[in-house]
């Protein structure tokens, strides 16, 4: 049994939990400190559409259901929603989406989006538009939606937040509706005061909306809100930008006038229009007979960053990267984060880094901790934090960082220019998704993680936009992203990674889920998740639906895939004989090139991300860009071709599409075998998905996020051949087809030559814990060292599983994982399966899991037994 070599963030989740459950239970044994979180596979949940600030909201009826939104333009009056229903490993519109479009209702929209769901598990969206907002509810997680143009009686809006408190269809409006109200937060543009420091003329107002309201009653919940409750003073300069709205878990009666009855009490935080000082309002719901708004609110100071001195026009310290973000445990206690950073008061510009800001309050807001900085060692630059908390003290945020300063020549935003500087003037900044944990959070000296990279790999290089930096830098990751607790306190995180051909306008939507290390649930203290997969990956049948327009159509078995691999045979083996490649092959549950009705072709498509080394100099387009996003498909005229992602206009807007470049006709290149256990198998030149000459990828032995996915088309996908237009906004190709997305399968890692780089072999057996509480026995024997070789056997729960055919076996020496996917049998049924072995500094510390396509699942720490990789 080797000894295990940690490596930060990518530590596998199931180790980690064993490892505290197995010291734990040792009689007089000190408990050992927590395990820092790690983070498993990052998933491209924006196959379709962009990534720009994408949405996240958790359903707390399904710990399996998530839900992600985007905007797309104004102009194009689309934004998007995207539903997981495999916690997180796989996203597709959700089914009211407009065929090929994405539009998910018939209500206008394209600005700024929201989503909230409530504890009956409605779904709700919030969608700016030129006037108002649209608001929508969907009963049955977006198949359908019922929506309202008009869903504030006020214009001039913009930046809208909710947060729920019970279940809003079940209310009246009568009463105060405590457990039965949504809330809706924004900011209303022009009220208040005429100029302020630093905002200049016309300024906002922080408003706050209830639902439902007497009028509306049940039926309108969530799509009809009251008039609305000023949590700002009208005609100041309190206002600046306001960050999310949450609901404390503890009722109270604080602020409510004798004799009062204890209510859940809604916050929300804010800077003011100086970008010097944080607030935060709080509110309570009231008869809407004692107050139009059916509201009372406070608003209370958090903290003053700096100061303006006289004859200056600029505070001393300033924040605005972008929003201020709050979170609320389940003890009630209120914490603050904030980007801050030190300014010149005479010249308005930044003069050192931005740092994350921290303060908490134990007492509903009335008073707050002095601010402390979050340690980010080697990271000079931070933007769009995003706290979440939850049980007493235990508190998660993430944020983007950077190790690059702000650079004073910048051509755009540097203060040699007369610009702002901070993170808008970060010249080639490598930028990276980071969470910290902090378990202790309302201590007089809290303690937080050292930054942990969650997203895998660095997710956007330059400049980063923020109202701190003068609002020059990159815009294309929006203005945050967000961070959500899950059911067993781990974190989920909704991101962008903008390293593709379309840097400056198409960033792909990406999540990532906790799979190891403490969690901020005391009662399930340790994450237990998936690892990431190496080189291949299964899928479940039956899931190849076209889900638009409000119908989920019947499994289309051609467009049904059954797994996916990833490898790079010898040269020798490849076609054409001795040039490089890589070998891209799916199982079909049925392959048939009929075209599915009413679309006249389909694609069978793989796609993968290759950062570039962040130390790059070169001009070429993937070295300024960050990397490439390419791919390999097979479509149902017969032919194979090769690619990167493009996008194509709608409206004002874009969304990502997948045009081949190049025809793959080496003989014995595209292969494929009709009808059941269908196979296809594409063999692509290396050259021709790699990086321009002379750029270095990240990581020469491994290729990031490997997504296999159908899709169907009106017309071949490279028809409308990519080629940069003459649009300043759109500097990058523009091309390719719209389509509907039918089938993912859960992303992996490929990495290495010939199945999973060094030659190694697993071998174990034992017994796991089976979900009907008797053990399931498994026993694997498996290698990749001159192909790929093995057995699986696996017995319980009335399933018995026998592997017939290995595909791919794939080693992680990070993880110390061997991910192993074939074909089998399951109870006679033929199946595809992906089988994962995890070796441990012990045998308590092994782990097995097995996945099979008929839907049925197992994981979990060795009862017996042992497993060892070598």
């Amino acid at each position: 049994m080797r000894h295990a070599q940690y490596a930060g963030a990518l530590v596998a989740g199931l180790v980690v939990a064993v490892l505290a459950i197995t010291l734990s239970s040792q009689a007089g044994a000190t408990p050992p400190p927590p395990a820092a979180p790690t983070f498993g596979q990052p998933t491209i949940s924006g196959i379709q559409g962009v990534g720009f600030e994408q949405d996240l909201r958790l359903d707390p009826t399904n710990a399996n259901l998530a839900y992600t939104s985007v905007p797309g333009s104004l102009s194009s009056d689309t934004s998007w929603i995207w539903r997981s229903t495999d916690a997180g490993k796989t996203f597709k519109w959700v089914v009211a989406g407009l065929p090929k479009v994405g539009k998910p209702n018939p209500c206008a929209g394209g600005g700024d989006t929201e989503l909230g769901v409530d504890t009956g598990g409605n779904l709700y969206f919030n969608d700016l538009t030129l006037a108002n907002f649209s608001t929508a509810r969907s009963p049955d997680q977006g198949g359908t939606f019922v929506c309202s143009n008009t869903g504030v009686p006020d214009t001039a809006v913009d930046r809208q937040w909710y947060a729920i408190d019970g279940n809003p269809t079940t209310g009246t409006g009568l009463d105060n509706g405590a457990g039965h109200n949504i809330y809706l937060v924004n900011d209303e543009i022009g009220p208040g005061s005429p100029s302020c420091p630093v905002s200049g003329f016309g300024n906002n107002v922080l408003a706050m909306y209830r639902s439902p309201t007497p009028a509306g009653g049940a039926a309108l919940a969530g799509i009809q809100f009251g008039p609305a409750k000023k949590v700002s003073a009208a005609l100041g300069c309190d206002e600046g930008i306001m960050g999310n709205d949450e609901v404390s878990p503890v009722a109270t009666t604080t602020d409510e006038p004798p004799p009062a009855v204890a209510v859940k009490h809604v916050f929300v935080i804010h800077d003011d229009a100086t970008f010097s000082r944080i607030l935060i309002g709080r509110c309570y719901p009231v008869l809407f007979a004692s107050d139009p708004s059916g509201l009372q609110c406070r608003d209370l100071p958090v903290a003053t960053l700096g100061t303006i001195p006289a004859g200056d026009d600029c505070p001393t310290a300033k924040t605005g990267a972008n929003f201020p973000t709050m979170a609320i445990d389940n003890a009630g206690n209120l914490y603050a984060v904030w980007s801050q950073a030190p300014q010149d008061p005479a010249a308005c510009q930044i003069t050192g880094n931005t740092v994350l800001k921290y303060s908490y309050s134990t007492n509903e807001g009335t008073t707050w901790s002095t601010p402390r900085t979050i340690p980010t060692p080697g990271l000079h630059n931070n933007v769009f934090a995003w706290a979440a908390a939850g049980d007493n003290g235990r508190v998660d945020i993430a944020w983007y960082g950077t190790p690059a300063t702000a650079d004073p020549a910048n051509p755009d935003c540097g203060t040699d220019g007369g610009g702002h500087g901070g993170p808008d003037a970060t010249t080639n900044g490598i930028w990276s998704l980071y969470m910290t944990q902090t378990l202790n959070g309302h201590a007089s000296t809290p303690t937080f993680t050292a930054p942990i990279l969650a997203g895998e790999h660095y997710v956007h290089k330059g400049t980063i936009q923020t109202v701190l930096g003068g609002q020059c830098g990159d815009r294309t990751l929006g203005d945050f992203l967000q961070l959500r607790v899950g059911s067993r306190g781990e974190a989920q995180i909704a991101y962008a990674d903008s390293n593709n051909a379309d840097e400056p306008f198409a960033p792909h939507g990406m999540y990532v889920r906790q799979n190891g290390g403490s969690s901020v649930s005391a009662t399930t203290p340790t994450v237990s998740g998936d690892s990431i997969l190496i080189n291949a990956a299964s899928d479940p049948s039956g899931d190849g639906k076209r889900e638009t327009a409000g119908v989920s159509g019947l499994n289309m078995p051609a467009q049904d895939i059954l797994d996916s691999s990833f490898s790079q045979p010898s040269a020798s083996d490849c076609h054409p004989s001795g040039t490089p490649c890589y070998r891209v092959q799916m199982t079909v549950s049925n392959l048939s090139l009929d075209p599915p009705a009413p679309d006249a072709f389909a694609v069978w498509q793989t796609q993968w991300l290759v950062p570039a080394s962040p130390g790059c100099t070169s001009s070429a387009d993937s070295c300024h860009n960050g990397g490439k996003n390419p791919f390999v498909y097979f479509e149902s005229n017969g032919t194979c071709w090769s690619g990167q992602n493009a996008a194509l206009l709608l409206g004002g807007g874009v969304t990502l599409t997948y045009p081949g470049t190049t025809q793959i006709t080496a003989p014995g290149a595209c292969s494929y075998t009709l009808g059941p256990m269908g196979t296809i198998t594409i063999d692509v030149p290396i050259a021709d998905v790699s990086l321009d000459p002379g750029v270095a990828p990240l990581s020469a032995d491994r290729l990031y996020s490997v997504t296999a996915s159908t899709m169907t088309l009106t017309e071949p996908a490279e028809t409308n051949q990519p080629s940069i237009q003459p649009f300043q906004l759109f500097t990058g190709p523009i091309g390719g087809d719209l389509f509907d997305l039918i089938d993912v399968v859960r992303a992996y890692d490929a990495v290495g030559a010939s199945g999973g780089g060094t030659c190694k072999h697993g071998h174990g057996s034992g017994h796991i814990q089976g979900h009907n509480g008797s053990p399931a026995s498994f026993a694997v024997d498996a290698d990749n060292c001159n192909g790929n070789h093995g057995q699986v056997h696996y017995s319980g729960d009335g399933t018995d599983f026998d592997s017939s055919t290995i595909i791919s076996v794939g080693y992680d020496d990070v993880e110390h994982a061997m991910t192993i996917v074939g074909l089998g049998s399951a109870n006679g049924a033929p199946v595809t399966f992906t089988a994962v072995e995890l070796d441990g500094i012990s045998p308590a510390l092994d782990a097995f899991s097995l996945t099979l396509s008929s839907g049925y699942w197992n994981s979990g720490p060795l009862l017996d037994g042992t497993i060892d990789i070598g």
